[in-house]
């Protein structure tokens, strides 16, 4: 894998924070494993420390708040105030389940960019809901991406992988390398 570099810092397509462990939902195949940690949120100033250092060498194209149900977070507007303060990425964009966006304050679409909507066959949000949220967020300008999903990609392995090697080739594998990079706890990560 290579990157440019654009004025010393390294381009990527995203970064990602995943701002709470917890979420609303129990699904099976959770991709950061939230029906199985703790609740948990980020201190809007721990994850701007964080990104005030890596946006000296990083230029994400999008800065990309995840969760857990990023919605659950006590304080989102200041953590949002806090990635637009850092400069990691010119946009900003959050991945929820819905359930909880579209009751969420005018201060949290006032701060974004993008929104990506998943809806899951298991947990189906009601059309009046994407409804409500499509609505939001055309009138406060934030891009909405709607994505129906009907099955989760299985990612964790039921056992901890046998050797270095195993490890290695799963992560050679991946398709979601290149686009998943992560921010969390005051380490990088090239895989969430």
């Amino acid at each position: 894998m290579r990157y440019e570099l654009h004025d010393s810092r390294v381009l990527t397509w995203s970064l990602e924070a995943h701002v709470t462990t917890h979420c609303n939902l129990r699904c099976v195949q959770c991709c950061p494993l939230s029906p199985h940690l703790p609740a948990w949120a980020v201190a809007p100033e721990a994850l701007g420390e964080d990104l005030r250092r890596l946006a000296l060498v990083l230029k994400p194209n999008v800065f990309k708040l995840t969760g857990g149900e990023p919605f659950l977070h006590p304080d989102l507007p200041a953590v949002l105030d806090t990635v637009r303060a850092s400069g990691i990425s010119e946009q900003v964009s959050i991945t929820t389940n819905g359930f909880l966006a579209q009751s969420a304050p005018d201060a949290v679409y006032e701060r974004l960019d993008r929104m990506t909507l998943s809806v899951y066959t298991s947990a189906p949000l009601p059309e009046r809901s994407i409804t409500r949220i499509t609505e939001r967020c055309e009138r406060h300008g934030v891009h909405l991406t709607v994505k129906h999903i009907d099955a989760f990609q299985r990612i964790t392995p039921d056992a901890p992988l046998a050797s270095d090697a195993d490890v290695q080739d799963v992560f050679a594998k991946c398709w979601l390398k290149q686009r998943c990079h992560l921010v969390y706890r005051g380490r990088f990560f090239t895989c969430t």
